[in-house]
């Protein structure tokens, strides 16, 4: 089965974890980290896992720590690196390839295109669609790794070529 990057909302609380982590010796206990950061374990779980697949922390047992990449990443340098880690994690890998092969695909041929590979968030196909959109708002427009044109319901590669 295809690892699917975890529904994180943010950017910035993946750095708000690392921060932590920082401050912290770059170890903390999770139920620690959940009082730290104000949320819940169950929202926790998915905002650490984002860590893990990024590479920027490990999990052992109950604690969290940070690695030598998550040490790397500081607010200035966090959507570039974080770029660099989404390339190869689904579903950011597969809608790059697509987009390579057509240069611009509607929400509609995107999502469609992904859920035909294997590569989903939700089985119910509106709530997949919003699901993905958000994360490829969040993280892939937010990284300039996507670029979204709302008024045409079109993605593409990055944002350099793109003005607003």
């Amino acid at each position: 089965m295809v690892q699917i990057f975890p529904l994180v909302t943010e950017t910035s609380k993946i750095r708000a974890v690392l921060s932590i982590l920082k401050q912290n010796d770059g170890a903390i206990e999770l139920s620690r980290l959940a009082d730290e950061t104000e949320e819940h374990i169950d929202d926790l779980l998915p905002l650490v896992e984002a860590c893990k697949v990024l590479g920027f922390a490990t999990v052992e047992g109950s604690e969290i720590r940070i690695t030598a990449q998550g040490r790397k990443v500081t607010f200035n340098n966090s959507l570039k690196l974080i770029k660099q880690k989404l390339v190869g994690i689904e579903p950011f890998a597969s809608a790059l390839e697509m987009l390579k092969n057509e240069k611009e695909l509607s929400s509609e041929a995107l999502f469609s295109g992904l859920k035909s590979s294997g590569i989903y968030l939700h089985g119910e196909k509106e709530l997949n669609d919003a699901l993905m959109k958000r994360m490829f708002l969040r993280l892939g427009v937010r990284s300039k790794l996507l670029y979204y044109d709302s008024e045409r319901d079109i993605w593409s590669l990055g944002a350099a070529d793109h003005k607003k």
